[in-house]
Order: C-alpha cells, then sequence, then structure tokens
C-alpha cells in the first residue's frame, strides 16, 4: 500500500491512517478505502487506462467529474449522490504510466445488488433521478459535452464479430453464432428506434445512465454511485433501468408521482432497453476478444453472454404478446 499512500499525499495532499481494499464495480482494475490522519474517509477508484473497455471511462473523467461535483454540493442532490475530491492541480484524477486514480468521499452502507433492491430503495431512487433530471442552475462548462453518443457503434463492432468466419476464442463464437438471427434483427431495430423516436426527441437532461442496484449504496439515505456514463440525454435512458430492478413497474410509478408534468415516452423506453442489452452483449464479447482473460474469468464472460442473449430474446418474446 506503500505506492497508494505516496500517490494520495503527492496528488491529493491526503495523508492516510489505513488503506484497505474494497470492491469497485465491474469497470475498476482496484479501488481502496483510505481513513485520513483527520479521520475523514475516501473511496479511491483505479482504472486500467490502456484496457479498451475501460478506455472511454477514462477519457470522460475530466468531462463528467466537474459536473458531478456541482450536483454533489447542490441542496437536492447533497448526500445523495458520491461528492468528487478533485486532486492537487484542480483536475478529478491522478495518473501513474498504466492507471487512473478517481477519489470521492466514501459512503458507509451496503450495496444491495441487482435483485436486492427493495420496493422502498426503488421508490427513493426514482426520486433521486426525479431529482437529477429536474435538475438546474449554473452548470459547469462541461455540461455541454455530456450529450449522450446515437451512434451506437458497438452495433457495427457487433455485426463485425458476427460476419467473422474464425475466431480464435471458438467456446464464444459457438455461443453467439446460433443467434445470429437474433442479434442481427435486435441490432436493425434498434437503428430504426434511434432514427423514428430517439431523434425526433428534443428534452434533453442530466441522466445518470446506469442507476441499478450494484450502483447504489444504503446507508442512512440512498446514495446513487457510479457515474462514469453521465451524460445529457433524455429521461428514458435512466428509466430504461426498470427492467433491472425487482421493483420495475414501481419505479416507473414513483418517478411519474415525482414529476407530474412529464409523461414516460414508452417507446423511447423500449429503445433504450434494448439498446443496453445489445451494448451488454458486445460489452462481454469484446473483454473475452480484446483483453487478457483467466480460464475463470473467461468462463464468467461466457455465462454474462449467454444471459444478455437470453434477455434479448425474453424482451422480443414480451414484445410480441
Amino acid at each position: 500500500m506503500d505506492e497508494i499512500s505516496t500517490l494520495l499525499k503527492s496528488e491529493f495532499g491526503i495523508v492516510s491512517s489505513s488503506i484497505f481494499p474494497v470492491p469497485g464495480g465491474f469497470s475498476a482494475k482496484a479501488a481502496y478505502r483510505v481513513i485520513g490522519e483527520d479521520d475523514t474517509e475516501y473511496f479511491l477508484k483505479v482504472y486500467d487506462k490502456f484496457l479498451p473497455t475501460t478506455r472511454p471511462l477514462v477519457e470522460r473523467i475530466d468531462i463528467y467529474m466537474p459536473v458531478l461535483d456541482w450536483l454533489s454540493a447542490s441542496s437536492s442532490l447533497c448526500g445523495r449522490v458520491l461528492a468528487p475530491v478533485p486532486a492537487r492541480d484542480g483536475e478529478y484524477k491522478a495518473k501513474t504510466d498504466s492507471d487512473v486514480y478517481v477519489l470521492f468521499i466514501y459512503v458507509h452502507g451496503e450495496t444491495p445488488g441487482v435483485k436486492g433492491m427493495t420496493r422502498d430503495q426503488t421508490i427513493e431512487l426514482a426520486e433521486i433521478l426525479a431529482l437529477l433530471h429536474d435538475a438546474c442552475g449554473d452548470f459547469p462548462p462541461e455540461i455541454h459535452e455530456l450529450a449522450e453518443d446515437i451512434s451506437l457503434l458497438f452495433c457495427e463492432k457487433l455485426t463485425r464479430y458476427l460476419s467473422k468466419s474464425n475466431t480464435e476464442n471458438d467456446a464464444l463464437f459457438e455461443l453467439v453464432s446460433p443467434y445470429n438471427g437474433l442479434l442481427h434483427t435486435a441490432m436493425r431495430d434498434a437503428f430504426r428506434l434511434r432514427d423514428t423516436v430517439r431523434l425526433g426527441y428534443s428534452p434533453l437532461v442530466l441522466c445518470h445512465g446506469d442507476a441499478h442496484g450494484n450502483n447504489v449504496i444504503q446507508g442512512e439515505r440512498l446514495v446513487l454511485a457510479d457515474w462514469e456514463d453521465l451524460r445529457l440525454a433524455p429521461v428514458e435512458a435512466d428509466l430504461f433501468i426498470y427492467a433491472w430492478h425487482p421493483h420495475g413497474s414501481v419505479l416507473l410509478e414513483a418517478y411519474a408521482a415525482a414529476r407530474r408534468s412529464y409523461r414516460i415516452n414508452h417507446e423511447l423506453l423500449y429503445f433504450y432497453v434494448l439498446r443496453r442489452r445489445i451494448e451488454d452483449v458486445w460489452f462481454n464479447i469484446q473483454r473475452m476478444t480484446e483483453e487478457t482473460s483467466d480460464e475463470a474469468e473467461t468462463a464468467k464472460l461466457l455465462d454474462y453472454t449467454r444471459r444478455g442473449i437470453e434477455e434479448i430474446q425474453v424482451l422480443y418474446h414480451d414484445k410480441r404478446r
């Protein structure tokens, strides 16, 4: 831990008395709970800046962190979102040759997970999202760079992968190839909905982008964490996550109650659910084909890929009902 301690002191001006490894989420290389000499506690998250799946997150740090800092200090969201800690040079990150570090005030509590969200937690999450979507004021200038990417570039990459006749990962190709038609249909529908529904939709607000049960912390109040996907988008870019919550209908109902003037666009909501299902499948394929994984990690990613494809199947089954 000496290297971490030295970095904290030199880059953030923090003298640590204790440092403990903690879970950091799917995108993190490592994470630590840091106790400063004044007993202030911090959460230090580490990214590998060269991995293809984390490089885009690292590149967005300078854009989204100032906006998150502004949100964390706002009267409506203070104590309900993670609060970043800037480095001594005013930036929101520190770098080494291989890694990037970001720092937050530590939040004590438990992460309920995707399947563990209670009804009350779901309602509170909907209220936080409503406050986020209503956020207004003197935004940091970086907000203008947060417009969501609607290129669906991951669909193009997945299409190229599916067109390959040979692949180094035979187990992966054997898993995916029987669903070639399903995935192509899903991608065509995503492009169609983007062009006919998303592009004709103008109200954009600040969205978290990934507000499922693994990205909230239950302390004295519910706190929304993991803001790498912070973006300007329609509110449905947040509400699509209802499909991951055990009380999904409650989330939509509570949100509608919190923002009575807003009518949820269910066709747009379907676009974001479908988009995320496809993106998750590609993300796991990308990790197996472009990043080094051991046998256990590969088995886990194969299972994630299988489940992602099954979720697309269920989505189409439900759509036909």
